[in-house]
């Protein structure tokens, strides 16, 4: 059975590499860094090392310069896999002396053929003398075998394959998206002869809509999330607390027991010599080394799920049903935190510059609500690199929150209907057109306004104005 050592740091695409190798017959080892990697292979029994390309500290390549340039090693194959389909990257790992080179999102079949021809080779003893070879302007120095490259060049096609694969899936794809599209199109002809008398039969049903946006987007979210994980991941937290608890006692135990080795390879030479088996064939001191800080990492995790869960019940505080006087800096602090991931992935800054404000009698849950629909819309409208500010100024008559963004603006023929309900730039199926009708109708309904008061490219801003106390007659309780 040929042993891998598979050097991954993201232990999902480590794991699933080891399932795939260990459902073809291998025997798969997962280390998270280059230093670890090598360390393991100096300990022996390997065949075999399947590196990333990006690692913590020393690269994917710097492992493969060190494996080949040890007299020791350089004998076991390496093969490079990374995400990016990059031939400069395929000659620097040609350069560093890989083996192999492969890219991740293969299947699982094809990565198992590439790994069976590289054993397959007769190994180099001694390096060959390098070749330069001009790409791009640059030039790299080639000590390959002509099967060594044959091999690549067999992966590279496969890659070829493999793309042309998707690509002709994703037109497949594109051409029912046209059919539909062209369907669409139809469709909203027939519509627009009826236009003005649906747009009074929106009028009408605004309230509704209204209500049902915040049951959906609030209500479900967190009432379904809070419900379904805190109770377990409270159970989930007690026991690995408990675990980590355990552990150390373990590891005490098992230190207590070591100290008796002496005793014990004097009396009874064979159960010590069985004992050291067992332990070195479990790398009993790395297992004692990585488990008290394996259980801590996951407890953290845990807890930060548990933040999430009370961020988001924070932010929606559907529990209040009455008008609370409140620091609106906090709320807004709490909607920004679960908008953080959305900025993340698109690359975009959050910034928050809070001023020091008076209390709020408001709804909290729908203020949150307004401050969440205009800072999502601002994230998506900027380019990564980009920045969305959330300022907070004390008013003569109120405060204000002012939501800019360094996005593509808004074009001046659209400006007029940003409010209306179900109208949006957005393409099908990405925004149903409510987020900012809704939002003007909440801060209506507390006495105050939105203003758009500035809509160049770079320069976009909205501004919330909010007296410190509703109308006498009060926006309407969330239901």
């Amino acid at each position: 059975m040929p042993r891998v050592i598979v050097v991954e740091d993201s232990p999902t695409q480590a794991q699933q590499l080891a399932f795939i190798l260990e459902g073809a017959g291998f025997d798969a080892e997962i280390v998270p860094d280059s230093e670890q990697g090598f360390a393991r292979l100096m300990a022996g029994g390997i065949d075999l090392v399947l590196s990333d390309l990006r690692l913590p500290g020393d690269s994917g390549f710097d492992l493969c310069r060190r494996i080949k340039a040890d007299p020791r090693s350089r004998v076991i194959p390496v093969v490079v896999c990374t995400s990016e389909a990059d031939p400069v990257n395929v000659l620097r790992g040609l350069e560093a002396g890989a083996d192999g080179f492969m890219t991740k999102g293969r299947d699982p079949e094809a990565i198992v053929a590439c790994l069976r021809r590289v054993l397959g080779r007769p190994p180099t003893v001694e390096p060959l003398e390098p070749t330069g070879v001009a790409f791009l302007g640059h030039t790299f120095q080639l000590s390959a075998g002509r099967e060594q490259l044959l091999d690549v060049l067999v992966s590279a096609f496969e890659d070829v394959v493999y793309l042309n694969k998707q690509y002709q899936a994703a037109a497949v794809d594109l051409r029912e998206a046209n059919r539909q599209l062209a369907e669409r199109n139809r469709e909203l002809q027939r519509l627009a002869d009826s236009e003005r008398q649906a747009h009074v039969e929106l009028k009408e049903k605004e309230t509704q809509l209204v209500q049902a946006e915040k049951l959906s987007a609030l209500g479900q979210m967190v009432a379904g999330v809070a419900h379904e994980i805190n109770n377990p991941l409270a159970f989930v937290l007690n026991n690995v607390a408990v675990l980590k608890r355990e552990a150390e006692t373990l590891r005490e135990m098992i230190d207590a027991y070591r100290e008796g080795e002496g005793v014990l390879a004097e009396h009874t030479p064979e159960l010590h010599r069985r004992l050291r088996a067992h332990a070195e064939a479990c790398d009993l001191e790395f297992t004692l080394e990585s488990l008290g800080p394996l259980v801590t990492r996951t407890h953290e995790g845990l807890k930060r799920i548990q933040q999430i869960v009370k961020n988001l019940r924070d932010f929606a505080r559907l529990d209040e049903s009455d008008l609370k006087e409140v620091d609106l800096n906090a709320g807004i602090d709490l909607t920004l935190n679960i908008l953080r991931a959305k900025a993340d992935e698109y690359r975009v800054a959050l910034v928050s510059d809070p001023g020091t404000l008076p209390r709020v009698t408001c709804y909290p849950a729908k203020i949150n609500q307004v401050v969440l629909n205009l800072v999502a819309n601002a994230i998506e409208a900027c380019p990564p690199g980009g920045r969305v500010t959330i300022r907070t100024r004390r008013a003569d008559d109120g405060v204000e929150v002012h939501v800019e963004d360094t996005g593509s603006g808004i074009d001046p023929q659209v400006r007029a209907k940003i409010f209306d309900p179900f109208f949006t730039t957005k393409s099908p199926g990405k925004g149903t057109g409510l987020g900012l009708s809704i939002s003007y109708g909440i801060v209506q309904a507390h006495g105050g306004r939105i203003d758009l008061e500035s809509a160049e490219p770079g320069d976009t801003r909205f501004v919330i104005r909010l007296p410190l106390q509703p109308p006498p007659s009060g926006p309407e309780p969330a239901r």
